[in-house]
């Protein structure tokens, strides 16, 4: 073997340990949410402040970077060997992106941040079921100061937020997210407002009994067909849906149940889906460097948003799926017509919930959670004065007032886990599907034809050739332009909205 390609498979031993250690605090926080004991949270916290740190030491190591530094030069990105194919220098690049994003963090550091945002996401659970915004407050203080500081020893040119976007979405700004949200908020805004006029379907069928056994069995059969695997997944249920994977052969599911709550539970099931089937569809032969990894939290979430809306809001699939429903439901359905259970899913109406938002007003709630975070960290707004300003900036924007903390600034977890510079990920990860979606109607032309007649696997498929199978081998706005042959524009999903809604 050349001594090249024999250095980098020493180098992604080295990483796959590092990943497996790091899938295990994965699970940890994955068992947290679903399954662990009322009393097990002082321990749990201690638990991943303890593997935090022991993950961190391993990926900042003298043995990992020597291994590194003999194929890339660490100051220059220089990568030391021509032999070397394309994908392996790609791979290169991000394992030096990461490694020196991490040892600007000391390992204190990292465990007391771990530490904070376990207890804190404790603390927000309480505060949100108790309606308590000055309890959650002493931990929230904690977790933006240790973020003030984390960006301080990113570093940035420019805002201290662009440090910790950095971290979920590599490359992207603030000037360039102000651009795409300054295009983006007054045409949604403007849309929102003109749709909101519309006279309103009867939804009463959304909010029937459904039995919680029953809406599980559906939503396991719905993700089979979707592509995902059963014998390499679970469907679980938890306070907040969500999807975490922890290897290509083990991915698990959460969604939110009620017994009147099953259209909602329904489309965060496809939602999940859509993030389950990019884990999946990851190259397990390059698990331990960054091309078995997804490129980036946007690109994950424009294959949520993919499934969700783009596909499991479209007509076509409102073709396919209202048969099944009937059949699983005839009791509940069995007078729906597929015009009203089309255009009644589709309805469009400012709400207090983020994850309960139409696709037209979704992205106005993450512009307001954007705003704040930036003066979060500018020091611009005193975290005291939190719920007032989410208030003010709810009405002004989508014309609504929460009527209580927990619907209103406590509704989401993300604060809470320390995830400051996260949010605007959802938004970019519906741009990217729009411009992906305009691509996939070029190419299947008869792809509502197909949908209608219960193929999907078509679709599994244009996203695992684009997307999933590429990994982490280049940035996730080239990953974009080299699926759609065209540069990043809000424009395709502005055109996608206008030709669904108007």
């Amino acid at each position: 073997m050349d001594k090249d390609l024999e250095d980098y498979e020493k180098l992604k031993k080295r990483g796959k340990e590092i990943y497996t250690l790091a899938s295990v605090l994965t699970l940890l926080e994955w068992d947290q949410e679903t399954k662990m004991s009322a009393q097990g949270a002082p321990f749990r916290a201690s638990q991943i402040e303890l593997l935090s740190s022991l993950t961190h030491k391993e990926r900042t190591s003298d043995s990992f970077k020597n291994a590194l530094e003999k194929l890339i030069d660490l100051k220059t990105g220089k990568i030391q060997s021509e032999a070397l194919d394309e994908r392996k220098k790609g791979a290169l690049r991000e394992f030096r992106s990461e490694f020196l994003k991490d040892t600007k963090l000391s390992n204190a550091f990292v465990k007391k941040l771990a530490k904070a945002s376990s207890e804190g996401t404790h603390a927000w659970q309480k505060a949100k079921g108790n309606n308590t915004f000055e309890t959650f407050l002493p931990y929230l203080e904690t977790i933006v100061a240790l973020n003030k500081e984390k960006a301080d020893l990113l570093g940035y040119d420019d805002h201290p937020y662009d440090a910790l976007l950095d971290l979920y979405e590599p490359g992207m700004t603030t000037k360039k997210l102000d651009i795409l949200f300054g295009e983006l908020k007054p045409f949604l805004t403007d849309l929102t407002k003109k749709l909101s006029k519309k006279k309103r379907k009867d939804s009463s069928f959304l909010s029937t009994f459904f039995p919680i056994d029953k809406q599980l069995a559906f939503c396991r059969e719905l993700l089979s067909e979707m592509g995902v695997d059963p014998q390499k997944s679970r469907l679980d249920t938890s306070a907040h849906p969500f999807c975490l994977g922890i290897h290509p052969t083990d991915v698990r599911l959460t969604t939110s149940t009620s017994t009147t709550t099953f259209f909602t539970n329904l489309s965060a099931v496809m939602h999940e889906g859509g993030h389950a089937l990019y884990e999946l569809g990851l190259p397990p032969e390059d698990y331990g460097t960054p091309l078995g990894l997804y490129c980036s939290i946007a690109v994950h979430e424009s294959q949520s948003k993919w499934w969700e809306c783009f596909i499991g809001q479209s007509r076509p699939f409102c073709d396919y799926l209202l048969p099944k429903l009937q059949k699983a439901f005839p009791k509940e359905l069995k007078d729906l017509s597929l015009d009203h259970f089309y255009s009644t899913i589709n309805q469009v109406k400012p709400s207090l919930i983020r994850v309960f938002a139409d696709e037209v007003t979704y992205i106005l709630h993450i512009i307001i959670r954007y705003e704040i975070e930036k003066d979060f960290l500018t020091g611009s707004i005193k975290l005291a004065d939190l719920p007032k300003i989410w208030n003010a900036k709810m009405e002004e924007t989508l014309g609504i007032t929460p009527e209580t903390d927990a619907e209103g600034c406590l509704q989401d977890v993300h604060w809470s886990c320390g995830l400051i510079g996260y949010f605007p990920t959802y938004a970019l990860g519906n741009i990217y599907a729009g411009q992906l979606f305009e691509t996939f109607k070029k190419e299947h032309p008869d792809f509502e034809t197909s949908i209608a007649g219960g193929d999907l696997s078509f679709i599994h498929h244009f996203l695992l050739e684009k997307i999933h199978r590429h990994g982490r081998e280049s940035p996730p706005v080239a990953l974009i332009e080299n699926a759609t042959g065209t540069p990043l524009s809000s424009k395709p999903f502005i055109d996608y909205l206008k030709d669904k809604y108007e």
